[in-house]
């Protein structure tokens, strides 16, 4: 298992948008709904409403900076070693499995896995861990490829590495690194495998706990329900592996009509972090063609991925949600989507995959050596309107009780690049336009500026841009200037 750093920052600062999208209209009950643009403060002046809006713009740009100074000391939930024990405590059930499966065994005990401290079948599959179970520990593995763990387990760790040894001429082996932690697993339970031909698949690996290390080191990972659970059906009557391989194409000519996987409710427990996962979830289907060597080539499509995710932290104080909802038209795909004879996937001429992409971050953060809080309301829904155009249906930011409105849309080519972009932003009745460039850069005029800040069809500034320092610049009647720095 792969243990890919989670980070702080990703959850409280940096957010990645995409989409794409549709000739249909059918996407069903998880259309995302579209932020709405909020009332009007007719307590304010025009000018003042101009105003207002950049510096509400300044704020935002204030605590992106605040939030990036708080985390570049606390980036990383997991510490290399937690990482490390992590990625080793799930190989412990994936090597018994294995080992398991290849000498026909339906149990291995404590005393069992003792008795083999010697075998070398069983430590090279192993590989750089040896295993020393406490007295109930226990897996088990059923005629129909079910594979269950439970009990505690000292796991010491010995990575070896060929050195050079300038004075023999010759590569030594050596101990270049040694750990020692115990793994504890309360009910874990891997169904990802049948021995069962069958044209439907349904199975799961989940676990109420597993316990890692001890003290300050100590990881927990958690969950109310099963965990992952994995629905597939085939065109035809498969062995499924514990693998569960979406990207396999070579399946004999089988393809995948839909698999749908999903998480119920996951929480890792580490340092002063708590990360929870839940209503996850993941669907995909293949698309095929058979070329004229008779080869037939199978491309897995994923089509919707759905999550929500909270992250709780004591220092720097951060208690923030993130909903991510992306679905794409999965009759599109089947109807738009071609195998080419080179083996890419292209689009049908004049028509287009549908998609919607709806994320969501509410939350708090903590600026660096203050007791203030950042409050965090951002919400946006993105949408695919044509074959070469995906627009920004709307994007809520708020902060100290004002909030943003953005809309925009980009262009793309053929070969789906941006080469343009267009914003709206607006607050109150304030707006202005800004243009981004195929490489990402906001277009300037010659004299540097980006927009006209306008309010109901007038005029009342410029935004500029002198070599990087970004500010708004009022007209007085008087003749006189008044000026925001961003």
């Amino acid at each position: 298992m792969k243990v890919f750093k989670l980070t702080a920052l990703a959850f409280a600062s940096t957010l990645a948008l995409a989409g794409c999208g549709s000739d249909s209209d059918n996407n069903g009950s998880n259309t995302p709904t579209v932020p709405t643009k909020p009332p009007v403060d007719n307590g304010l002046s025009e000018s003042e409403q101009a105003k207002e809006m950049i510096r509400t713009a300044k704020l935002f740009v204030s605590d992106n900076k605040a939030v990036t100074e708080a985390y570049k000391g606390a980036s990383d939930i997991l510490t290399e070693k937690q990482e490390a024990r992590l990625s080793y405590t799930f190989d412990v059930p994936n090597s018994l499995h294995y080992y398991m499966q290849e000498n026909g065994l339906s149990q291995l005990k404590a005393t069992d896995i003792i008795a083999l401290d010697n075998d070398q079948e069983f430590n090279n599959t192993l590989g750089d861990f040896v295993l020393t179970p406490e007295s109930g520990f226990l897996a088990i593995l059923n005629a129909d490829g079910q594979f269950k763990l439970s009990g505690t387990t000292k796991v010491v760790v010995k990575e070896y590495d060929y050195i050079y040894n300038p004075n023999t001429g010759v590569y030594n082996e050596t101990l270049v690194s040694q750990d020692t932690f115990t793994s504890a697993f309360d009910g874990f339970e891997n169904a990802l495998s049948s021995n069962t031909s069958n044209t439907s698949f349904n199975g799961g690996i989940g676990f109420k706990s597993i316990k890692i290390g001890s003290g300050t080191d100590a990881v927990t990972l958690s969950s109310t329900t099963k965990g992952f659970t994995v629905n597939g059906q085939f065109s035809d009557k498969v062995v499924v592996d514990d693998e569960f391989d979406l990207n396999d194409v070579n399946r004999a000519g089988i393809t995948l009509e839909k698999a749908t996987i999903k998480l119920g409710n996951l929480k890792l427990s580490a340092n002063d972090s708590v990360i929870e996962a839940k209503d996850f979830e993941f669907a995909a289907l293949d698309i095929s063609k058979k070329l004229k060597d008779g080869q037939l080539v199978v491309r897995t499509i994923p089509y919707k991925f759905a999550v929500t995710g909270k992250m709780t932290k004591q220092k720097p104080s951060t208690d923030v949600t993130i909903t991510l909802n992306a679905t794409a038209n999965d009759a599109d795909i089947k109807n738009f989507l071609t195998v080419t004879d080179n083996g890419n996937i292209e689009e049908t001429a004049n028509k287009y995959v549908g998609m919607e992409v709806i994320l969501a971050l509410q939350g708090k953060v903590a600026k660096e050596g203050a007791t203030a809080t950042i409050p965090l309301d951002f919400q946006a829904n993105l949408k695919r309107t044509a074959r070469n155009v995906v627009e920004l249906r709307g994007l809520t930011a708020s902060v100290d009780g004002k909030t943003l409105f953005v809309t925009g849309k980009t262009n793309l080519d053929n070969d789906y690049n941006a080469v343009s972009t267009q914003f709206i932003v607006e607050q109150n009745k304030a707006s202005i336009k800004l243009s981004v460039d195929a490489n990402g850069d906001f277009i300037k005029d010659k004299m540097g500026k980006l927009g006209d800040i306008m309010v109901n069809g007038k005029d009342y500034g410029d935004l500029m841009d002198n070599k990087g320092k970004i500010t708004a610049v009022f007209p007085n009647s008087n003749g006189s200037v008044d000026t925001i720095i961003l």
